[in-house]
């Protein structure tokens, strides 16, 4: 990434939002469609904060897939024009083909189609030579428009931070964000709408007593601590930490001294590693943390990276608008209601993980492929986050492929798939591969070089394996 690929981004970025505020200025109403994931949800609510302060009528529309069906719901209502955000680069085809007299803005990270679309400015990393899957999330992109549309749009900032952690995008050293999206963090240091620290990567450490941030971390998973209460008390009184104080209140992290802090670092990851979890992976519990500032100290929105959890079960588990609003500054009864579903989509989650231990026999091997059914017991929003979570935490292999497959009730396949870096490094573009294999069974996919996804007919799974095992043999040169 050269001076010159950002400085290609950010005409593109100027031009996008020229563009929006021509629409504006004639008045028009915008329609914003984004992703259900964390960074698609934090880039609906970046725009729909941008639109909202330009005193412009638009409306949030949250899909799950951008397919042929909810396009043609978007060409049914009057024409108006449209801001894509986290999706939209891998399927400029459908676009044209639905929306041809359409105005469109893309904003968005994943691999594009080599496909020039009309009436379109499109934002993409990818497009000046920017890894869009660890420079710059689409909430980030999202927060250089409207930050181009209006220099006050600074304090949108951590909510690009949000997004950006949410797609695992914090690859640095000490899973810090790198490259664009610390530019961006920066931004947002100096503004005084962030803090960085060095810490335990556990769930809400800054905010919630340490007994129930190491149950509640469920990534990575901490195997018989994760989700289990009563083990976590057990483990903070054997490494000699009072989980409780004299007046009966659960400890937060900020009662425990120096000494207590240190001594619950180097336990943990003892502990880990006598649960057989590699020390590069346990080490890794340890990492950047990032405060947004103006949120209280016991807010769940206080820690980015519980924001962009709670993000993710708002819109995994079918209630998208509320984490929309959140992003747009809501609180109250919509922060109360996104704590439920918080608690909810852990538990789930918990409950799949449990599934998929009990049942690594049955997960099929190919030559590079490890193939999950998860039919439809598992939620084909959730399933992504399981072999996310599965894989980084080794309960899957990092040697292979992870291909998972749920079905949706409307009756379509689900396709999710992950990889470890080190495939990547080798050659593994699984953006690509998945794209092309599900277009070989009539299906639509993309993403990125290790994180993609593609929907499918339902009974074209055998096929699309054969298809997607022979892609990824050729890109790491195997025969």
């Amino acid at each position: 990434m050269d001076d010159s690929s950002i400085s290609k981004l950010s005409d593109r970025v100027d031009f996008a939002s020229k563009t929006i505020l021509d629409w504006v200025e004639q008045d028009q109403p915008i329609t914003v469609v984004s992703h259900l994931d964390a960074d698609g949800l934090a880039a609906a609510g970046i725009i729909g904060s941008m639109l909202e302060r330009l005193n412009v009528a638009f409306k949030v529309r949250i899909v799950k897939q951008l397919d042929e069906d909810s396009l043609k719901e978007l060409s049914s209502e009057p024409i108006s024009p449209i801001i894509f955000a986290d999706v939209g680069s891998g399927q400029k085809d459908l676009i044209y083909s639905n929306l041809p007299e359409h105005s469109v803005v893309i904003i968005d990270h994943h691999q594009p189609l080599e496909y020039e679309l009309e009436r379109c400015v499109e934002v993409n990393p990818h497009l000046f030579g920017i890894d869009g899957s660890r420079s710059i999330s689409s909430s980030g992109l999202s927060y250089l428009v409207a930050k181009s549309v209006d220099l006050n749009n600074v304090d949108l900032a951590p909510i690009a931070v949000v997004g950006a952690l949410g797609d695992r995008q914090d690859s640095g050293k000490r899973h810090n964000l790198v490259d664009l999206n610390e530019s961006i963090v920066k931004e947002a240091v100096e503004a005084g709408f962030l803090e960085v620290k060095f810490g335990l990567r556990l769930f809400g450490f800054e905010s919630r007593p340490i007994v129930k941030s190491l149950e509640y971390t469920i990534d990575p998973l901490i195997p018989g601590l994760s989700g289990n209460y009563n083990a976590c008390l057990k483990f903070l009184e054997r490494i000699g930490i009072t989980p409780v104080d004299e007046d009966g209140n659960l400890r937060r992290m900020s009662d425990l001294s120096s000494n207590e802090l240190r001594s619950f670092m180097v336990n943990l990851v003892k502990y880990m590693l006598s649960k057989g979890i590699e020390s590069k992976e346990a080490e890794s519990i340890m990492g950047t943390i990032y405060i947004i500032s103006h949120e209280p100290p016991t807010s769940p929105l206080r820690d980015a990276r519980e924001f962009a959890s709670l993000l993710n079960a708002c819109g995994r588990l079918g209630v998208p608008s509320i984490g929309v609003a959140i992003c747009m500054g809501r609180r109250g009864e919509v922060l109360d209601k996104a704590e439920k579903l918080t608690s909810r989509y852990r538990q789930t989650l918990l409950k799949y993980l449990d599934w998929l231990s009990r049942n690594l026999d049955k997960v099929r091997q190919t030559r590079f492929l490890q193939v999950i059914y998860g039919g439809d017991y598992v939620d084909d929003r959730i399933i992504g986050t399981l072999i996310s979570i599965a894989l980084s935490s080794r309960i899957l292999s990092p040697k292979k492929v992870a291909v998972a497959f749920a079905v949706s009730p409307e009756g379509k396949v689900k396709v999710s798939a992950r990889a470890d870096k080190a495939l990547a490094r080798r050659g593994l573009n699984l953006g690509l591969a998945i794209r092309d294999a599900a277009s070989q069974v009539e299906g639509v996919g993309g993403g990125h070089d290790v994180a993609a996804g593609a929907q499918i007919p339902l009974n074209s799974e055998e096929d699309f394996i054969e298809v997607l095992d022979k892609i990824i043999a050729e890109q790491l040169g195997s025969e």
